[in-house]
């Protein structure tokens, strides 16, 4: 079998790093191409949606309830469009919080949520796991104090939302720590980011 004038570069080249720089190369290739299954967050999380699901640190659950959302095109963009489910005027979009990214007692964070401001009118906001213990559910479903108001501008665009008093025990449907609600028409989500305050 005839080696190609590339092959045996390459193998001249191996035999002239010797031991050591064998074990550098294949360190170093080893490092590029190996898959990393151990992902551990680090104070922020995300969700990316669109045809296929990119998660890192969160999760979206509730798919088959109240929360499940679809994926579509918005702006030219591959994103969720949100799904009404019988009986609610409300759409909603659910999320669960990696354990390694929660304190015990009160959490401090940032949502961030990037959306579609397709059609004016209507809004969005927060409900989240919080130690508000005044209300019917025990504080699992509290809003938010900031709800962000959809104009119409046809552009992507983001909403941010602090949350000082998280529980995030995953006391919402399906676990959830946190859900989108949209009150309004059809409502496009791209991506869902957490970070700790």
């Amino acid at each position: 079998m005839q080696l190609s004038g590339r092959a045996k570069w390459f193998i001249v080249a191996l035999g002239s790093l010797g031991f050591i720089g064998l074990c550098l190369v294949l360190a170093l290739l080893a490092t590029l191409f190996w898959p990393s299954h151990s992902y551990k967050p680090k104070g922020a999380a995300a969700v990316q949606l669109g045809k296929e699901v990119q998660s890192r640190g969160m999760l979206q659950v509730n798919q088959n309830h109240d929360g499940a959302t679809e994926p579509a095109m918005a702006g030219g963009l591959e994103c969720h469009a949100f799904k009404f489910y019988p009986g609610r005027p409300e759409q909603y979009a659910y999320f669960k919080i990696d354990p390694a990214l929660k304190r015990s007692g009160t959490n401090e964070l940032m949502v961030e949520v990037e959306y579609f401001d397709g059609e004016a009118g209507g809004h969005f906001r927060l409900d989240y796991d919080s130690y508000n213990g005044n209300s019917k559910d025990q504080g699992a479903y509290t809003q938010s104090k900031e709800k962000v108001y959809l104009k119409g501008t046809q552009r992507w665009r983001k909403g941010r939302f602090l949350l000082d008093d998280g529980r995030f025990e995953g006391r919402q449907n399906d676990a959830a720590d946190f859900r989108i609600t949209v009150v309004g028409g059809q409502f496009f989500l791209r991506s869902v980011k957490v970070v700790r305050e």
